[in-house]
């Protein structure tokens, strides 16, 4: 790690707090946050500052939480035909208990389309299943470790 020197944007190790250094003192650094509180640490506990890491990728703010899907996952659910898709969006729409209360299908971010297709694809008539056996077996081995 590169010494650190005063003036440095610098942030704690597990990233908690973050500010300019504007002292060191016997291996003590002071840092200044955003809202001018002035905080020492242990040398040893500041890094440099980085940009924090997008470990995932928003859509919705709020409780709906989208996360970005593996390769393997966003394949399988390009690979739904249309009117599994429709299929599973009306079975999505009538399983809500208070209408209106719950996203609609076609505004879900991928991940949880994905989610509730593999919740709602049993619950299809098998004569709509019967074609796509493979999907079905496909969606089952996702929900499983």
């Amino acid at each position: 790690m590169p010494p650190l020197t005063i003036g440095d944007r610098v942030s704690t190790l597990d990233g908690s707090s973050s500010g300019i250094l504007v002292e060191i003192d016997a291996g003590v650094g002071y840092v200044q946050q955003p809202n001018g509180v002035e905080v020492e640490f242990p040398l040893f506990r500041l890094k440099p500052w980085e940009p924090p890491k997008v470990a995932e990728q928003r859509t919705l703010s709020g409780p709906l939480r989208d996360r970005v899907l593996p390769q393997a996952q966003q394949a399988l659910l390009d690979s739904v035909p249309p009117d599994l898709v429709e299929a599973v969006a009306r079975s999505y729409a009538r399983s809500d208990g208070a209408e209106g209360a719950r996203i609609p299908f076609a505004a879900l971010p991928p991940s949880k389309r994905l989610d509730a297709i593999r919740i709602h694809l049993p619950t299809l008539p098998p004569r709509l299943l019967a074609p796509h056996m493979r999907l079905v077996l496909a969606f089952r081995n996702l929900g499983k470790p």
